[in-house]
């Protein structure tokens, strides 16, 4: 027979009390048996959580400033995407013709892969205050602006900076 209380085996048949957790022990017509592999001691048992953010913090809020930084590198990122993409097609349109000197045609090329370079970083760094902002802002619509216009602005210089390689590479071998 065993304890209802905590599962501890009794020792004796009239034993009134529990050894172990001190609960009175019942008798009924019927014995209580209990397996002793499904029983476990309060101690063992823990309770796991999962990480869950308070209910207020997901109510819209006003910008912070991981938000605000969000959107400004990624409307420069698009920014500077888009004109080096514009300049860099017109001075190799322009640049083929023969009058123009290689020097001159290669520093307009240069300078535009290290504008797209920035580009790129400032729409990296445009994601990673979005995911800083997802964590310590309210929700707010500035942050998924800024996080939308940051892929567009790393796909646009990704894209300029995989042509200013294909233009730069003859010029260099």
């Amino acid at each position: 027979m065993y304890c209802s209380s905590c599962g501890e085996k009794i020792q004796e048949a009239d034993q009134k009390y529990c050894s172990n957790c001190g609960a009175e022990i019942i008798t009924t017509s019927k014995g209580t048996d209990y397996k002793e592999e499904t029983l476990q001691p309060e101690e063992t048992q823990k309770i796991r959580y999962a990480p869950v953010r308070p209910q207020n913090d997901l109510l819209e809020g006003t910008t912070g400033k991981y938000s605000k930084m969000c959107l400004a590198l990624a409307l420069i990122s698009i920014g500077v995407g888009i004109v080096s993409l514009i300049i860099g097609y017109n001075s190799y349109r322009l640049y083929s013709w023969p009058y123009i000197n290689m020097g001159a045609r290669l520093a307009v090329m240069v300078t535009m892969l290290f504008l797209r370079v920035g580009g790129l970083i400032m729409g990296i760094f445009s994601k990673v205050n979005s995911s800083k902002a997802e964590r310590f802002e309210p929700y707010n619509d500035v942050e998924k602006a800024g996080s939308i216009f940051g892929i567009f602005g790393i796909i646009i210089n990704g894209i300029g900076l995989y042509l200013a390689f294909n233009f730069l590479i003859p010029f260099i071998f």
